[in-house]
């Protein structure tokens, strides 16, 4: 055959296929948004099937899986000054699996709350807690302004630190080889949390758990505080969306627009506390449609009501908010318990 054509003759047919895929991807986004409405109508009088649901969604380890004992962690002090004893703790959380993190121990022997405060991408908890001395960026020195009240904070760290500190990996690639085998990292990392819970559960110096983040430290303190019912407040700033717009593969999960987006995981929280940030000038996430989602927390919640989860918009970019309000709030529901 003779026939030749130019290279670009057949991109009217291209960009028709492109243009109805994308019209096909926003019809059944529309359709899975119904569903899920009518999926979610007994999410607060009856939680628990919805937190196993929610749980087998994310996959293994948070299913199909039980420990055998609690985590022996190995500990290093570096420091002891201000009224705290600042250790390095790593904790085989899987067989053969291991992660590590910083404990600000507050001093002194009666039982005091313990914090989780989650770093975000390319954070590390030596970095939130300023230990480089070069300042905490758009952390807002988060991790000092919940260490000034006095209780114990654990600081993780998860698979989110940049190529500076010379540690290769792959975080997408990871998270889709553990979908290929029933897993997610999300799973990993919330069941490693979990497993660290479990430790500080069982010490004499630990009286409840709250747990605050950023970004993707915003993320793990939505997800765990809904799956981890220990955690009686928390504070989850620059993540709460629609994940329809903010489709990144590690926030994907096969049919959760159907079962659970933000809205229905903010759901989940209840009857315990839970302030959701977020910037009027994100420059990674549109904060309307966070807003959004949250009038269908505000739908969802029409018996049980909203004084339990409450949103901030506040005026700035990618941060965690410079108001301590929501940071007074946590402690003061940490201390009522």
């Amino acid at each position: 055959m003779n026939y030749t054509e130019e290279k670009l003759a057949a991109n009217g047919y291209r960009r028709t296929y492109a243009d109805d895929l994308a019209r096909l991807v926003e019809q059944r986004q529309q359709q899975a948004a119904a569903k899920r409405a009518a999926y979610a109508q007994n999410i607060f009088t009856d939680p628990e099937p919805y937190r196993e649901q929610f749980k087998r969604m994310l996959g293994w380890p948070l299913v199909d899986h039980q420990p055998e004992a609690l985590p022996t962690p190995q500990s290093e002090l570096l420091a002891a000054e201000d009224g705290y004893h600042l250790y390095r703790m790593q904790f085989e959380i899987l067989p053969g699996l291991h992660m590590h993190g910083l404990l600000y121990r507050a001093d002194g022997d009666d039982q005091k709350p313990l914090v989780l405060v989650q770093h975000g991408g390319n954070g590390t908890p030596e970095f939130i807690g300023n230990l480089f001395g070069e300042g905490t960026a758009n952390y807002n020195d988060m991790l000092q302004r919940v260490k000034k009240h006095g209780v114990h904070i654990f600081a993780p760290q998860l698979l989110l630190w940049e190529e500076s500190y010379e540690v290769p990996y792959n975080r997408q690639d990871l998270d889709i080889r553990l979908k290929r085998v029933g897993g997610s990292i999300t799973a990993v990392e919330v069941y490693g949390l979990q497993r660290i819970l479990d430790y500080f559960e069982a010490q004499p110096y630990v009286s409840c758990f709250g747990m605050v983040g950023l970004s993707y430290g915003g993320f793990y303190t939505l997800f765990t505080t809904a799956i981890d019912t220990r955690i009686r407040s928390a504070v989850s700033c620059a993540y709460f969306n629609t994940r329809d717009k903010v489709p990144w593969v590690d926030w994907t999960w096969f049919g959760a627009a159907e079962t659970f987006d933000d809205a229905e995981v903010a759901c989940l929280v209840y009857p315990r506390r839970l302030c959701l940030e977020i910037a009027d000038h994100d420059e990674l996430f549109d904060h309307q449609y966070g807003v959004q989602s949250f009038e269908t927390v505000k739908r969802l919640c029409h018996e049980v009501g909203t004084d339990w989860i409450k949103l901030i918009v506040f005026d700035g970019c990618h941060e965690f908010c410079h108001d301590d309000a929501p940071i007074e709030q946590l402690i003061a529901d940490l201390q009522a318990n």
